[in-house]
């Protein structure tokens, strides 16, 4: 089977304003397996559900809600912003930004920060939605900016690092990186502390830079690009790489995953494995999906497997993220999907309907967001 087939969307280098959910061969490619019989241990209860916008439409937009405080915000594709309050999902205001957003919402220090399909860096007051500036960077933004040290940090589709002082707007410094003649439609978005942040390029690398400066500490090769065809040789790093503590853990297309030392970028241990979702790291347990659907938990330590579940494959899977002592995952269908965290066996589902899920689920103490791609916003309660 070609990677076409694997690949959720596929970018040349005209930067094509947006991606469709299916492309033209994928309707007959595209056979994702029957939802498996399972014996339901808890029904996992909705605490709320709001819609919110117009959803992602057609586009395969990963638009993901940010928490800060008690509210929750969310963009529509449109560019509605909402918060609304994260444990009863009343609105608390809106605000229509004129851009269309393809990103995921940033949220700190009392700020809210967007990416454009317009190039636009918007800021807005997390209290009220008053917009607090917009500023112009290279290209498109398809992933979440990040607020830290007093900067929105952004990555642009055409391989860029923006900097922007979080008061004035202003550009304090800019990463170059050029892009390959073909990669996948997105982004990684950028982790952030401790003075420095880190992410993920086409090329398969991934870059650690000083927040204050922008000054490249070091740069490590995760992947190398290799095979016959071009789509063979896609290497995006289009994951997050996650930072925690003096670890970075991250992860390529057609590549692989790893953990790095923070201050060295040595490989603390490196294995085979494709994916473009994002990790999650809980106590001593890694869940990645790779790009068929299987659900991986790896040891954080070694990267040995400690189970695989292949009973979802090419159900275009988000990533799995860890809650209430589950990992869970959601699909283009919009069944939330809950597998036991020592096993990997499914052991519960909730169908949210929504025209599918394509946004990561979003985790707290008590209650997991997840956003569908029609504009439904979901919270659930912990089992």
């Amino acid at each position: 089977m070609s990677n076409w087939r694997l690949l959720p969307c596929v970018l040349a280098l005209s930067l094509l304003q947006g991606c469709s959910w299916f492309g033209d061969d994928d309707e007959e490619a595209f056979r994702p397996a029957e939802l498996p019989d399972i014996t339901e241990q808890f029904e996992a209860q909705v605490a709320w559900s709001t819609d919110v916008g117009e959803g992602v439409g057609e586009f395969y937009n990963k638009i993901t809600p940010a928490l800060l405080s008690n509210r929750i915000y969310i963009s529509d594709s449109q560019g509605l912003v909402t918060a609304l309050d994260a444990k009863t999902g009343e609105k608390v205001w809106e605000t229509e930004v004129g851009s269309e957003i393809f990103g995921g919402v940033g949220a700190s220090a009392g700020m809210i920060a967007l990416g454009s399909s317009d190039a636009e860096v918007i800021l807005l007051n997390a209290e009220t939605g008053e917009e607090l500036w917009r500023n112009l960077v290279s290209s498109e933004i398809v992933s979440s900016p990040v607020i830290s040290d007093g900067k929105v940090l952004v990555r642009t589709i055409d391989g860029k690092v923006f900097a922007l002082n979080a008061r004035t707007g202003q550009r304090d410094w800019l990463y170059d990186r050029s892009v390959p003649a073909l990669t996948l439609r997105g982004n990684a978005s950028l982790s952030a502390g401790g003075g420095v942040v880190v992410t993920g390029f086409s090329n398969g690398k991934i870059v650690l830079f000083l927040i204050e400066n922008g000054r490249a500490v070091w740069e490590k090769r995760i992947a190398s690009a290799s095979g016959r065809s071009e789509l063979d040789r896609v290497v995006d790093a289009d994951a997050t790489p996650l930072l925690v503590g003096e670890t970075i853990y991250a992860l390529t297309f057609n590549g692989n995953i790893g953990a790095y030392n923070v201050r060295t970028g040595d490989a603390l241990w490196q294995r085979e494995l494709s994916s473009y979702q994002n990790l999650s790291v809980d106590g001593q347990i890694i869940s990645v999906v790779d790009a068929r659907s299987r659900v991986r938990a790896l040891d954080r330590r070694t990267g040995g497997t400690l189970w695989t579940n292949e009973e979802l494959f090419d159900r275009r899977l988000t990533s799995a993220v860890s809650f209430g002592g589950y990992i869970v995952a959601a699909d283009f269908e919009g069944y939330l999907h809950w597998f036991d965290r020592g096993t990997g066996r499914l052991v519960a589902r909730n169908d949210l309907g929504g025209d599918g899920i394509v946004a990561d689920p979003v985790p707290t103490g008590t209650l997991l967001y997840v956003y569908t791609r029609s504009g439904k916003l979901v919270a659930l309660r912990a089992p």
